[in-house]
């Protein structure tokens, strides 16, 4: 085992429409997406990845022990807390609309956002990127993609002099159906040296 397999790093989100361009391989850890890509915010706490497979056991008369076992339900979470109170951010776990009014003449600048009693979620493609040192000394990205994803809309807010506000932020992976069984939630990549 390497020293440089312990991963400790700081960790960016982005969203894009669903099937657009990924970042290349060769991009380096911090630089720019493709177009389309939109950072969302600093984060205040550990970005958490959950995935959960649930079996489903068979059982026959003949045996006292399962005879077979199968996978009949499968969820892949991320979770973390967005740290800049920004209601562009806001609806990303809230839901609505967001809109922006400059201070003109007479007219107050004001972010706003819209939203309530509306059964429809927005389906994203999600990227989350942090970085490492290989053994040979080079920064190389991490990134993880998730094809099709909503946030959980829903937030609980909390407003006190001891704390900043953060909003709590949760993905749902969705099946990419598209994509070969096995293959429909989620993609890892750890870039283990440069381009020759």
């Amino acid at each position: 085992m390497a020293v440089s397999d312990l991963i400790v790093t700081p960790c960016r989100v982005l969203y894009s429409a669903v099937g657009l361009t990924l970042p290349a391989d060769t991009l380096a850890a911090g630089g720019a997406w493709p177009t389309g890509w939109t950072e969302v915010a600093f984060t205040d706490s550990e970005l958490s990845v959950k995935h959960v497979r649930e079996k489903v056991e068979a059982d026959i008369q003949e045996s006292l022990t399962p005879i077979t076992r199968a996978i009949g339900k499968e969820t892949y979470e991320i979770e973390t807390s967005l740290a800049e109170f920004l209601p562009a951010n806001m609806v990303l776990a809230t839901g609505g609309a967001y809109s922006a009014t400059p201070a003109s003449s007479g007219v107050a600048g004001k972010d706003e956002i819209v939203g309530g009693d509306d059964a429809t979620i927005d389906e994203r493609q999600w990227g989350f990127e942090g970085s490492y040192v290989t053994a040979a000394g080079y920064t190389e990205p991490i990134r993880l993609i998730i094809w099709k994803g909503v946030s959980d809309v829903g937030v609980e807010l909390k407003f006190g002099k001891k704390t900043a506000t953060g909003i709590p932020f949760k993905v749902s992976a969705n099946p990419d159906m598209g994509k070969a069984r096995g293959q429909r939630l989620f993609k890892l990549t750890k870039i283990t040296a440069p381009a020759t």
